[in-house]
C-alpha cells in the first residue's frame, strides 16, 4: 500500500495532500497525575527531599494523520516552551543541612530521531524517542556542615542543563473533531512520561547531591488535514469541474467513482472490481474515501439493494467520506448469480 500511496504522490500531489505530516501546537493540560514533575534531592550526608513543580506552556508537534482509523503512525517534536513552578527542597539536622529553592525552572523538548515512530493501532510510542532538557532557571539556597559551615550555592541550568529521555511507554490519541470547507480538524492528546537525573558536584558546592526530575508530560491540541475536493481532482486531470456524472475515464464508471476511490487519469482501472475464489474486490486507490459510495446487488438487474452485512467477506458496503480503505471491500459472490455496481451516496 504505501507503494502505491507513493505513486499516487507522483500521480496526483494534490490528492494525498492529507498523508503529508500536519504541525498543531499543543498546550499542556491542568489535570491531576499529569504535568506535575516530582522535583526529589538528595544530598550526601544530609538527606533527601522532594516537591512538585507544576508545568505549563506549549509544544509544537509533527503527525501523520490517517483520517480512516482516526490516528497517525508519526508523532515529532518540533519545539516547545515549557516552564516550572518553583519549587522548595530543604533536609538536615544540627549537623549538617540544606534550604534550596527552584526558580524560573524552563524545559526544551526535542525528538532523538525523526519521524517519531507510532503504532497506528493502539496509538503507543516508545517514550525514548524522545528528549527533555531542564536549560533554564537556578537552584539557590545554601547548605551547612560541621566541616564546611554555611555557604550559599547558586546553581544554574543555563550553564549545566540536565537532559534525559522518555521511559516507557507514550500514547497518542487522535479523535475527529470537525469539517470546515477542505479541511478535516482531528484533536489531538499526547501523553510522554520523561525522567532526567544528574549529579550536582561543583568545586562551588561543599555537599555532593543527586536531582531527578520526573513525571508524565499531557498536552492537547487540534490539527487538520487539507481533503481535496472533486473540483480541484478534476483539474489535475483536465476535466470540467462540474464532471461527477460523465464517463471520461472508462464507461463502466463515472468520474465521481474514480475520485472517491483515489484514482487518477494515470490509474484508473477500467472495471472496479477483480471478481476471485474469495468474492469481488472492490479496487481502491487511497488510504481512505473521498467520497461516499454504496456497493448494491441484483439479481434481475431491476431491483436494486445494498449488499447486506452478512455478504460482505471484508469491509462495508456502505462507504462514508473519510472512510479507511486499507483494506477494500469484499463482497462474498457464494450465492446465487448477482450483478453488482456502485452508485454515489453524496459529494463531500
Amino acid at each position: 500500500m504505501k507503494v502505491l500511496i507513493q505513486v499516487l504522490l507522483l500521480c496526483i500531489p494534490l490528492l494525498l495532500n492529507g498523508q503529508t505530516p500536519n504541525r498543531a501546537t499543543l498546550s499542556l493540560v491542568q489535570e491531576r497525575g499529569f504535568n506535575e514533575f516530582d522535583m526529589d534531592l538528595d544530598v550526601q550526608l544530609i538527606g533527601g527531599s522532594d516537591d512538585t513543580s507544576r508545568l505549563t506552556g506549549s509544544i509544537q508537534v509533527e503527525v501523520n494523520i490517517i483520517p480512516g482509523i482516526s490516528s497517525t503512525d508519526q508523532l515529532t517534536i518540533l519545539d516547545a516552551n515549557v516552564r516550572g513552578s518553583d519549587v522548595d527542597l530543604s533536609s538536615g539536622n544540627f549537623l549538617a543541612n540544606y534550604s534550596f529553592t527552584s526558580k524560573g525552572l524552563g524545559f526544551s523538548l526535542r525528538s532523538v530521531s525523526e519521524p517519531g515512530i507510532v503504532d497506528p493501532e493502539t496509538g503507543e510510542f516508545d517514550a525514548s524517542q524522545y528528549e527533555v532538557t531542564a536549560d533554564r532557571g537556578v537552584l539557590d539556597g545554601s547548605a551547612y556542615t560541621l566541616l564546611t559551615g554555611g555557604q550559599e550555592i547558586d546553581f544554574n541550568f543555563a550553564d549545566q542543563p540536565f537532559s534525559g529521555v522518555g521511559g516507557g511507554t507514550g500514547k497518542i490519541t487522535v479523535t475527529p473533531s470537525r469539517t470546515v470547507g477542505s479541511r478535516v480538524y482531528f484533536n489531538l492528546a499526547v501523553e510522554l512520561p520523561l525522567s532526567l537525573e544528574q549529579a550536582i558536584d561543583t568545586e562551588e558546592s561543599p555537599v555532593a547531591a543527586d536531582v531527578k526530575i520526573d513525571g508524565i508530560m499531557k498536552a492537547v491540541g487540534e490539527t487538520f488535514i487539507e481533503v481535496a475536493d472533486y473540483a480541484r481532482w478534476a483539474a489535475q486531470q483536465g476535466f470540467p469541474s462540474q464532471s461527477e456524472d460523465e464517463f471520461q475515464l472508462w464507461p463502466s464508471a463515472s468520474n465521481y467513482h474514480y475520485f472517491a476511490l483515489g484514482f487518477s487519469r494515470a490509474t484508473a482501472p477500467d472495471q472496479l472490481f477483480d471478481f476471485s475464489q474469495a468474492g469481488a474486490t472492490l479496487k481502491t486507490a487511497a488510504e481512505f474515501a473521498f467520497g461516499s459510495l454504496e456497493i448494491q446487488w441484483s439479481e434481475d438487474l431491476k431491483t436494486w439493494s445494498r449488499v447486506p452485512a452478512e455478504a460482505m467477506a471484508s469491509g462495508r458496503s456502505a462507504i462514508t467520506y473519510l472512510d479507511s480503505l486499507t483494506d477494500p471491500p469484499i463482497v462474498k459472490m457464494d450465492r446465487a448469480k448477482r450483478y453488482l455496481r456502485i452508485i454515489r451516496v453524496d459529494t463531500p
